[in-house]
């Protein structure tokens, strides 16, 4: 007889990753997001505001591989690895005059959308281990909630940077506060209509997003809230 969690037991999901470590809360990881999405609403305008956002997403990621339980070794090599991004996109932000002005808002975003893979690694392995969803398995929903909105707005005030004409219909020098508060509007399909897409691509990306918020929110998390209500009742 299989002890739960033993390798290759389990409830027919597909078997993740070597993971050695314990399994570890991903309420730091929901947190940390929070804390990266408060700074992006609240910091000025700036290169110092871009490495910042750059060192609290790789903190995020650091702390995502830690939550799921991957080899201590790894999790120290991706943090090398990442600090020394970090610390090439400081010295390129303060020394290059022509560096691309897209190129932080780029490298944030393959930050963000590294995230995810982390903690579904972490959700299927504790679907595996415990045979249910518990309160884990609603922190990692949110935190990839979250990160659909986080990611959204980079790609916005990337395409913003990159673009010929302004990203947004009413507002010509935005600054990534606005981004991020038109890409929450959207996701939670809010629209204040304060801020509006100007361009065909713009209002492409923000329809899309509306769109993947609502399907998130009536699929995945309605499943997991309901699951968790039916084990505890």
């Amino acid at each position: 007889m299989s002890r739960r969690g033993a390798p290759g037991a389990g409830h027919g999901l597909p078997g993740p990753p070597a993971l050695t470590e314990p399994r570890r809360s991903f309420a730091p990881v929901l947190a940390a997001i929070v804390v990266a999405m408060i700074f992006q609403l609240s910091a000025p305008t700036g290169d110092p505001a871009h490495f910042v956002a750059i060192v609290l997403q790789s903190a995020v990621i650091v702390l995502a591989l830690r939550a799921a339980g991957f080899h201590r070794h790894i999790v120290h090599v991706v943090a090398l690895v990442l600090a020394a991004v970090a610390a090439i996109a400081g010295v390129a932000l303060v020394g290059l005059d022509d560096l691309a002005p897209a190129a932080p808002r780029v490298l944030t975003l393959v930050l963000v959308l590294l995230t995810p893979a982390a903690i579904l690694i972490g959700v299927v392995r504790e679907l595996r281990e415990d045979g249910r969803v518990t309160v884990q398995t609603v922190f990692c929903g949110l935190s990839i909630y979250l990160l659909l909105g986080l990611a959204f707005a980079v790609l916005f005030a990337a395409i913003d940077e990159i673009g010929s004409e302004p990203f947004f219909a009413t507002e010509a020098d935005a600054n990534m506060n606005d981004f991020l508060y038109f890409s929450l509007a959207s996701l939670t399909t809010v629209g204040y209509g304060d801020l509006t897409a100007g361009t065909d691509l713009g209002r492409a990306m923000a329809v899309t997003e509306a769109l993947i918020g609502q399907f998130y929110l009536v699929t995945v998390l309605a499943v997991i809230v309901a699951n968790v209500r039916r084990r505890s009742g």
